[in-house]
């Protein structure tokens, strides 16, 4: 399984006309998908999209038909979505493991904090050598945890705001 990460850093920055062209497939590929989900077919699913891929150069082009399996479909148009806002991605597997720094970053802390985490028992690892290494999916998990403990915390204070006909 694979997740999906937005990242600004250690990637070329996305040309303009880059940019316009993800937004523009990312429109297409969800129209295609909503279509899809209104017909009802998303419910019965289907095995497979074909993509047609044309590759220009100049006078020659090279096309193909490439087997998508419907998995991939979301994935790709996050990617293409995600383009399409200027942001760079990364695609990474969920059982990769990672540095404590990799980890540190992912969650937008430090990783003096990220340290203190891991030894406090709230996200998995294991050591390699003197090294920590941290698998992705834990980390999807750990951020996923503390969303929904970030909702709770905001639901209650909506509710007491409520209650006491602050809204």
């Amino acid at each position: 399984m694979a997740t999906l990460t937005t990242t600004r850093a250690n990637t070329a920055p996305l040309s303009q006309q880059d940019v316009r062209l993800a937004e523009s497939s990312s429109r297409t590929l969800r129209r295609l998908l909503g279509a899809l989900q209104d017909a009802g077919t998303a419910n019965a699913g289907f095995q497979q999209a074909t993509l047609r891929v044309r590759i220009d150069r100049g006078a020659d082009g090279e096309s193909a038909d490439v087997a998508l399996p419907e998995a991939a479909l979301p994935l790709l148009l996050t990617v293409l979505r995600e383009m399409g806002s200027g942001k760079g991605v990364a695609v990474v597997a969920t059982d990769a493991e990672v540095t404590t720094q990799q980890a540190a970053d992912f969650l937008n802390v430090s990783r003096p904090y990220f340290v203190k985490l891991l030894e406090a028992g709230k996200i998995p690892f294991r050591t390699v050598g003197p090294r920590r290494r941290v698998r992705v999916a834990d980390l999807l998990r750990y951020r996923e945890r503390e969303e929904a403990e970030r909702h709770r915390g905001l639901d209650e204070l909506a509710a007491e705001a409520q209650r006491l006909g602050m809204y």
